[in-house]
């Protein structure tokens, strides 16, 4: 048996490996964006009666025991990406460190999540953007072609590259925080003067149990984590 080498073309042009655009977005971008993933206005819209409910205003110890994980999870994040940084994440991570097909089949689970995640998204914003023309909310076409053109739009930021990506990301993510603060002073302020249908700051708002024992632990942890 023979060996046989390959040589280059003299004047071939060498394409460059694949990989992440150095520098492309800066730390504070980075974590503005990160802020912006866990989508925190629709996060609280759908969840924060339920966790009050469940945790009986206990909400404050419970938010802050869901934070270890978060902060484990991230520092996580933090050391696979040292050791492979690649837009695949947890689809190259498994692949390479466990298996081919654990890799696979985590890709796929990273598309369903983040489809339905994003669908889930645009159908609350479609009826309030209806409601807040004074149109009928749950009227069919109105809210497909609504929905449509958001996923859309938002599909051409994407192709277009990483640095307009997180430049509106960055936007939306300033937009949906300055609403949150906006409205958790407007709630405090009513908390503070006792208007009514509000209850007063107590100790048990921070216990783990919520306002006399009421609240349940493992419900506030199962509503806060979803």
């Amino acid at each position: 048996m023979t060996d046989r080498t390959i040589t280059v073309a003299p004047g071939a042009t060498q394409l460059p490996a694949a990989r992440l655009e150095p520098d492309a977005i800066s730390a504070a971008q980075d974590t503005i964006i990160g802020m912006g993933n866990s989508a925190p206005t629709v996060a609280l819209g759908l969840s924060i009666a339920l966790l009050a409910s469940a945790a009986a205003y206990g909400s404050a110890p419970v938010i802050i025991l869901c934070g270890v994980p978060m902060l484990i999870i991230a520092n996580a994040y933090r050391r696979l990406n040292l050791w492979n940084a690649n837009c695949g994440a947890s689809f190259e991570w498994v692949g390479r460190a466990i298996n081919p097909y654990l890799g696979f089949l985590t890709g796929w689970l990273m598309i369903a999540a983040s489809l339905i995640a994003a669908v889930a998204g645009v159908v609350i914003l479609a009826p309030s953007l209806l409601a807040i023309a004074g149109v009928n909310a749950v009227s069919t076409w109105p809210n497909i072609l609504i929905s449509t053109a958001v996923i859309v739009i938002l599909l051409v930021i994407s192709v277009a590259g990483i640095r307009l990506t997180a430049r509106t990301q960055v936007a939306m993510g300033l937009v949906e925080y300055a609403i949150l603060i906006g409205f958790s002073v407007w709630g405090l302020v009513e908390v503070l003067h006792h208007h009514h249908g509000t209850l007063p700051i107590t100790s048990g708002w921070f216990h783990l149990s919520g306002i006399g024992g009421k609240g349940s632990l493992a419900g506030g942890l199962l509503v806060a984590s979803s």
